[in-house]
């Protein structure tokens, strides 16, 4: 399905008037005045279309008033519904709207009309028999602001299905950390603190990052990465900076912040001194990131005994979680879902997991693509076989190292044994 999903334009009013005229006689369709969406667009209010191929399939437009919006226009093609369009659509519109400053969205629908399903999955409730949907964003256009000052951004809670293999991280991490965060006062009355500050800590490449996306995700939180490389070098200045920005998301009413290449900043002070001043401040941070509740701290490193021991010291991160290099059962799932994806056949998926070991997601992505590439080649001039096949795999095995060494896993293991807090 070539399907694409994108703000509409005002050169979109023709296609998506004829794809208006040919649903409006539809019984499920919500009823719409062509002549106000023509002038609701021109005007510059903010819309969404799905596109396959070159032709318009569907349309959300919405007007603002305020710091509040109601969704004038859904409709989508009878022969595209039920396939998650109108939820990818209005996810789009609702990024757009809270950028506009918008809080409460609206949209006035019948019962079973398109786009009921769209606007159930992505949160609005349903008000009176009429149905009225409405639904509250969880980010005040005043946060919002902030949000966007740091490069923030609201993730799908699809990011942690995305996640293949990696089952003892995922029931870990949704265990420890994302469940008591969403459900707060079952974790209180049986005594559960939700954590508030967590380190991730594995070789490059196992998916770090993409937990702690992951998680904000899940929570509908938004996320915030603070990048050590854009700080200001030197010890002072650099602290400074981190201090503001950590000051400033703490506002926020709810909020994920990552810290990447922890070791960077906070490394041990004996070993290198120049972060003395920002490891000092993080010591200074840190309780009041763990006394606000609705923020979660989450900072991530390659190698975490290279991080200062007062930062690791017990009241400081709530969990310290291993993310190792996938094994057999994680390298399995990530290689079937790799191959799901492409035209491949006679190809032994668990030998192919089997003579991977320390390749990490990335890893696995890249054989996959070079294995694809050369059968692509091959089918370009006429050769056969025209699907990938094992020699595809073989040889773009061949070509690609293992991110994780031995010495790395080697040195992971013992890390984990002596850091791991969960």
């Amino acid at each position: 399905m070539s399907l694409i999903i994108r703000d509409l334009l005002s050169s979109d009013i023709g296609p998506a008037v004829r794809l208006l005229e040919e649903c409006r006689s539809l019984p499920d369709t919500k009823q719409t005045d062509i002549a106000q969406f023509v002038n609701d667009v021109s005007s510059g209010a903010p819309g969404v279309v799905a596109i396959d191929g070159d032709r318009i399939i569907g349309v959300i437009q919405a007007r603002v008033v305020s710091d509040d919006a109601w969704i004038n226009v859904v409709t989508i093609d009878p022969a595209w519904r039920h396939q998650g369009i109108g939820s990818g659509m209005l996810l789009r519109l609702e990024d757009k709207l809270m950028h506009l400053g918008v809080r409460k969205i609206s949209a006035l629908l019948s019962p079973s009309q398109a786009g009921e399903t769209a606007l159930v999955n992505r949160g609005f409730s349903a008000i009176h028999d009429l149905i009225l949907y409405e639904k509250v964003e969880p980010i005040a256009p005043t946060a919002m602001r902030i949000v966007d000052q740091y490069g923030g951004e609201i993730l799908s809670p699809d990011l942690w299905d995305r996640v293949a293999g990696m089952h003892a991280e995922k029931k870990i991490i949704d265990g420890r950390v994302v469940a008591p965060l969403a459900d707060p006062t079952t974790a209180e009355r049986v005594g559960v603190k939700a954590p508030a500050t967590v380190l991730l800590f594995g070789p490059p490449g196992t998916g770090k990052t993409t937990f702690a996306k992951a998680i904000a995700g899940r929570l509908g939180w938004p996320f915030i990465e603070l990048l050590p490389s854009k700080l200001e070098s030197g010890g002072d200045s650099m602290s400074s900076e981190l201090r503001q920005a950590m000051m400033e998301l703490l506002q926020l009413e709810r909020a994920v912040v990552f810290i990447d290449e922890f070791d960077e900043i906070a490394s041990a002070r004996e070993r290198n001194p120049a972060t003395k001043g920002v490891v000092n401040e993080l010591l200074k941070m840190i309780p009041s990131y763990r006394s606000t509740p609705g923020h979660l701290l989450v900072c991530a490193t390659n190698f975490v005994g290279d991080i200062d021991a007062a930062v690791l010291r017990p009241g400081r991160f709530d969990l310290v979680i291993p993310i190792g290099p996938p094994d057999l059962t994680a390298r399995l799932a990530l290689w079937e879902a790799a191959l799901s994806r492409v035209n491949q056949q006679g190809i032994d998926i668990e030998k192919v997991a089997k003579a991977t070991e320390g390749y990490t997601p990335g890893d696995v992505e890249l054989a996959a693509q070079r294995a694809a590439t050369a059968a692509f080649d091959r089918i370009r001039e006429g050769i056969e076989p025209s699907y990938i096949c094992s020699d595809d795999i073989d040889a773009a095995i061949a070509r690609t190292r293992a991110s994780v060494t031995g010495e790395i896993r080697q040195r992971f293991g013992e890390e984990a044994e002596r850091f791991a807090r969960v």
